[in-house]
This record gives structure tokens, sequence and C-alpha cells, in this order.
């Protein structure tokens, strides 16, 4: 019985570290390090882009534009969606099954924005920039 007594809390030890290592790598944490797809940015060259609602998410989720271009999101899921960026550059009214929000970026940034009502797994971004 002492046996048992002594490695329990080993054990409790080893899922406590578990845990800790796995949340802190961002290993099935919603929200991690890359929650809005800055590393897998897709350059874009149009001066107008689609962006999909589809599956609760954004495809492409990053996106690299130049300014004056226009992002068009059209929502292909079932669920109603908005887009918020999330300095409040802009805030779309809601956008329903087949519908659409187009919004022009037409100053250099960094514009990450979100789902309100699918946050935290429903993010993306949107590069503008010169050049």
């Amino acid at each position: 019985m002492p046996r048992v007594m002594m490695s329990l809390p080993v054990l409790l030890v080893g899922v406590l570290v578990s845990v800790v290592v796995l949340a802190s790598s961002g290993c099935g944490v919603s929200g991690g390090s890359d929650a809005y797809g800055e590393s897998q940015v897709v350059s874009l060259s149009d001066k107008a882009v689609t962006v999909e609602m589809k599956d609760n998410g954004f495809e492409p989720q990053g996106i690299r534009v130049k300014p004056g271009t226009t992002v068009t999101w059209v929502n292909k899921d079932p669920a109603v969606h908005n887009v918020r960026q999330v300095e409040s550059a802009f805030l779309s009214p809601d956008v329903n099954p087949a519908g659409k929000f187009i919004f022009t970026l037409d100053q250099p940034g960094r514009y990450r924005y979100q789902c309100t009502y699918h946050h935290p797994n429903m993010n993306g971004v949107v590069f503008v920039e010169e050049g």
C-alpha cells in the first residue's frame, strides 16, 4: 500500500508536466502562437481577392496583398458568420449563408480578424504591404 501512495504523487506530477508542455507548445489548444495563420501567408497580386468562410474557418487564413486591394469574404457555411478586425478597423454585419462582406484595405499594416461567433477558432490575417 505505501508503494501506491508514493507513486500517486509521482504520477500526478508527470501528468501536470505533460499538460504544461502541451499547452505551451500549442498542441491541442485553440488560439496557439499561430492562431491567425501568420506562418502560412499566401501572397496575392490581384486587386480583388476572395476569402471563403467554410468549416468554421477562413480560407486562405493568411494573405498578403498590396494597398488598395478589395477583399471579399464569402460565407460557404450553413452558419452565420461575421468579420471583425481585432483593432476595430472594420466590422461586418452578420454574413448569412451564401452572403458576403467586402472591404478595401488602403493602408499598409497587419489586419488580424476573427468571426466573433466562432472565435478563438475562426481567425485570419491580411498583411497589406507596398511593393
